[in-house]
């Protein structure tokens, strides 16, 4: 059970090797999830109980979230950092599916470069978020969120 609140805690650092470990974890958890739910689908189980095969995703994303945040700690950033390498690109994503599938509120001429610059962004703020995160070392003394991990 202590890896588990390990991976929901907010708290704390958390080396490369580990957010790596982990991120491996949860997408082995997220694809037996996942197939759970295709596979109860497909044997003609209700839809609710293929919906609630998801359930347990919840759990994973949060673990997710307090993985990052532990990294990000470990570089020296807050937690606040999720929603500039998490929540935008995906905002950002979204935004520049809506002006490509309807016809948007803006000048038709504007509807192209719109849809361009979201979408540049979203990949901006993903690739600096894997830079980030996933490769750059932590900082190899204590900082304001705990002593160096080992």
């Amino acid at each position: 059970m202590q890896p588990i609140r390990d991976a929901l805690m907010f708290r704390g650092r958390l080396t490369r090797l580990g957010y790596w470990r982990w991120q491996i974890a949860l997408l082995l958890i997220a694809a037996g999830i996942t197939y759970a739910a295709v596979l109860l689908t497909m044997t003609g189980a209700p839809r609710w109980v293929a919906a609630l095969a998801f359930t347990p995703m919840a759990v994973a994303l949060l673990a997710a979230a307090g993985v990052i945040a532990r990294r990000l700690h470990d570089r020296g950033r807050a937690a606040w950092w999720l929603l500039i390498f998490v929540v935008a690109p995906w905002g950002l994503a979204a935004l520049s599916i809506l002006f490509a599938e309807q016809s948007p509120p803006i000048d038709p001429a504007w509807t192209t470069p719109v849809i361009l610059f979201t979408t540049l962004a979203s990949m901006a703020l993903n690739v600096w978020g894997f830079v980030e995160i996933g490769l750059l070392r932590g900082s190899a003394e204590a900082n304001r969120f705990g002593p160096a991990p080992v």
